[in-house]
């Protein structure tokens, strides 16, 4: 009898937990899997790192993580592709994403220190502020941003003397509309500016030949008046004017 009963007592909780356990699945599927597209051209010694990052959108116990997407140097201008999910699940947690962050590389020489890099970023907002490009009816959003090189003179013990740069990139980033990202497209490609200029104002003159370095007023960062120019190390070179070495 304890048999029977045992058998039957199973027999009829069986689909029910078989309907909770699958109402569990789906409920489990109900959230994540949406993504965007994140593309465009870099150009020569160039490459982009994009830090997805995602918070927590319901209630459990977990905190913010970050997916990492990543392109390497190359000599020649480059394509990339990135998949960033908007949304997905993290055991029980529900990930949505808040920001991308990016940190766009540039290199001018073969050595670790002629690399550097400006900040970017992909700002999720509810909804667009005033003027922002929007996505376009095909979902797609494009846009174009304009790195230019400015020119110092390292003040690094090791390389005193030498020219180093910062890289300085204008529209680097984009707003986005968080229920309008998923299945959409965001096209940032990168230019570089073909003429570069000091990092700082008054501190080279501008010459038919090119730049030339000035020694600076007792005390200050500009030139001193008139102008007394100095030369400058360039790929080993003795120079007195930027980009040329000599006049």
């Amino acid at each position: 009898m304890n048999h029977y009963l045992k058998a039957s007592r199973i027999h009829v909780l069986s689909p029910l937990l078989l309907g909770l356990s699958l109402s569990a699945c789906s409920a489990l599927g109900s959230f994540g899997g949406e993504t965007f597209i994140f593309e465009g051209e870099l150009p020569a010694d160039f490459s982009l790192k994009a830090q997805a990052e995602y918070d927590v959108a319901n209630e459990c116990n977990g905190s913010w993580q970050i997916k990492t997407f990543q392109t390497n140097f190359e000599s020649t201008p480059q394509q990339y592709r990135f998949k960033i999910p908007v949304n997905y699940r993290s055991g029980l947690c529900e990930m949505q994403l808040a920001k991308v962050k990016l940190t766009i590389n540039g290199r001018y020489g073969e050595k670790e220190w002629q690399q550097t890099y400006d900040n970017g970023g992909l700002i999720i907002v509810d909804k667009l502020p005033e003027g922002a490009p929007a996505f376009g009816v095909d979902r797609v959003l494009a846009k174009t941003a304009v790195c230019s090189w400015w020119f110092q003179l390292s003040k690094a013990k090791s390389r005193q003397g030498q020219i180093s740069k910062l890289l300085h990139c204008r529209g680097g980033g984009a707003y986005l509309v968080r229920d309008e990202l998923p299945g959409g497209k965001v096209k940032l490609s990168f230019l570089v500016n073909a003429e570069e200029e000091p990092s700082h104002d008054d501190t080279w003159v501008k010459f038919p030949t090119g730049w030339k370095p000035c020694l600076p007023k007792p005390g200050w960062q500009s030139c001193q008046r008139p102008p007394v120019f100095k030369t400058f190390k360039m790929n080993g070179r003795e120079c007195t004017v930027y980009p040329n070495c000599t006049d």
